[in-house]
């Protein structure tokens, strides 16, 4: 079995703001969605062999409050997992050694939300919906070489969502 968590960049400051999207950084709401990530990993006793980080800013900084709980220093942070699309995920994910067994990637949408819903068999029904800056996705692959992954063969076993957009930032409609 293949284990492959997929995790969206937290929130980050508006595009609007007079930097690259590249060196664009979480922003305070962002940066609370990061701990609470963390904190949902280390609450489930989750850990990982290898991570795949894409090397925009907001990616590496929704990367920072889970490194004490990770359990691994095999990171790769790289350009090439930067905005890209769920076919270029998959083709990244296929060139993993075998000795890995459960992998963290976080990246960017649409290449994410795309990867989840192509990956899973059946999907929680909020991911229906939104796969919103924090999200976190397990898929677990009945596999033993990544070079076999396949789109619709995953089942869904961890699904997360920061609640901080509910709970403390009110839509703009909320009074």
């Amino acid at each position: 079995m293949k284990q492959l968590y997929l995790l969206r960049h937290a929130h980050a400051v508006s595009t609007s703001v007079s930097l690259s999207d590249f060196d664009r950084p979480l922003d305070e709401r962002g940066q609370e969605e990061g701990i609470e990530v963390a904190d949902y990993l280390h609450k489930k006793g989750i850990t990982f062999d290898f991570i795949m980080c894409s090397a925009a800013l907001r990616a590496q900084e929704t990367l920072e409050p889970l490194r004490p709980i990770i359990g691994t220093n095999a990171i790769e942070i790289s350009e090439n997992f930067y905005n890209i699309s769920e076919d270029k995920i998959l083709n990244h994910l296929r060139q993993l050694s075998d000795e890995t067994g459960k992998v963290l990637y976080i990246g960017h949408n649409p290449g994410i939300a795309f990867s989840i819903l192509k990956f899973a068999k059946i999907l929680p029904r909020f991911l229906l919906e939104s796969v919103t800056p924090g999200t976190l996705v397990g898929l677990q692959f009945p596999l033993d070489k990544w070079m076999d992954l396949e789109w619709g063969s995953a089942e869904v076993i961890e699904a997360f969502q920061p609640v901080l957009a509910a709970k403390e930032f009110p839509s703009p409609q909320e009074p």
